[in-house]
């Protein structure tokens, strides 16, 4: 038997991690499913073809690291969601000399689906290369570039790397929010992320960000701004307050799971120890002082200068969690903002006033 076989063998008293292959009928079936979800999603048009691989190639990928192939969670998609019952794992594996990771869903194949037809429609390159799938098992294999390992990883875990510096952070935040914005308006159809954690964000060898997480993008409807769901989905401590008592989807859901992403790239904090279950109003109630306060205490070297820079991220977090999704601004804004302040062309009266209040802190 090969490791392979060990891997994906049903179990009799324990249902096995990714499942016994399928027949041609259940391949069929689900070929049509991702082809109904491509349409659905995109009007069948996609930047870039996908790849089918079979299950020899997924073995033959596998069998140089199956030793070492227990579930990576530096790797991908947020572990705790709330009220989504999703459930996927992600191994490692080497295909045609390149490192690849397979995230194997178990659960509702709809969000496999929806999670191809959508990542098909972006190419950016701060978004997570897509390779192909597999069809052939019980569950859907997706097989996408093999990037480090995650941002969350990065900023709470020890690690030979140190941490992350204020010049890094403030670069991923700028192009995060680019693809972010390149997301919502892109393509006719809005898509909108709906889970942006830090979890969800891959770093590369030189610290470049690549978004990830599709499993909860919901594309809104031409004409529409909005839609709304069923459930309730997303990650605790990034999500919305205002969609988790309306349900409504729109592209501010993405700008509050950003300014809780920015938020922790400023602090060193998880929004998670900062709200509890029973709060509707997120982080919208913390005062700035007490966010600018988190910052000096991050146990980051920062120079005044940089100091500035991070106060002036501290305003727009501000603006992106207000409790009224009308009144955060556009990502696009979001986006020129960061850059703005990155080139540090900040507004003297925004400078001088936050200088201020950092030595009033300090003192």
């Amino acid at each position: 038997m090969s490791p392979f076989d060990f891997l994906f063998k049903k179990k009799k008293v324990k249902q096995s991690l990714l499942g016994r292959r399928q027949g041609k009928q259940g391949v069929l079936e689900d070929g049509a499913r991702l082809l109904q979800a491509l349409i659905s999603a995109s009007d069948g048009k996609a930047y870039y073809p996908l790849r089918m691989f079979s299950v020899e190639e997924i073995e033959e990928a596998i069998k140089e690291t199956y030793p070492r192939i227990s579930p990576n969670k530096e790797i991908g998609e947020a572990e705790e969601t709330y009220e989504t019952g999703i459930y996927a794992s992600n191994y490692k594996g080497i295909y045609q000399g390149r490192q690849i990771f397979i995230k194997a869903y178990q659960g509702e194949r709809e969000y496999a689906f929806n999670e191809i037809a959508t990542i098909t429609q972006i190419n950016h390159a701060n978004v997570v290369k897509l390779l192909g799938c597999c069809l052939e098992m019980e569950f859907p294999l997706l097989v996408y570039e093999l990037v480090a390992n995650s941002l969350r990883h990065r900023l709470h875990e020890s690690n030979s790397l140190g941490p992350i510096p204020w010049e890094y952070r403030l670069r991923i935040a700028t192009e995060i929010a680019n693809a972010i914005t390149y997301l919502h308006i892109a393509n006719p159809k809005p898509i909108v992320h709906r889970n942006i954690t830090s979890s969800n964000i891959l770093l590369d060898e030189h610290c470049r960000p690549k978004l990830c997480g599709f499993t909860l993008t919901v594309t809104i409807p031409l004409g529409e701004t909005h839609v709304k769901m069923e459930d309730i989905s997303g990650t605790f401590g990034y999500l919305d307050p205002d969609y988790r008592v309306t349900r409504i989807v729109s592209a501010k859901t993405d700008v509050y799971g950003f300014g809780m992403l920015l938020f922790e790239l400023l602090s060193g904090k998880k929004p998670e120890e900062l709200i509890t279950i029973d709060d509707m109003h997120g982080l919208c109630k913390i005062e700035r002082d007490e966010i600018i306060q988190w910052i000096l205490d991050n146990g980051l070297s920062m120079d005044p200068r940089q100091v500035e820079q991070s106060v002036a991220c501290t305003e727009l977090v501000s603006r992106c969690i207000s409790r009224e999704p009308d009144q955060r601004p556009p990502m696009k804004e979001v986006a020129q903002q960061l850059q703005l302040i990155e080139r540090y062309e900040l507004p003297s009266s925004s400078s001088s006033s936050s200088l201020a209040g950092v030595q009033q802190l300090q003192e």
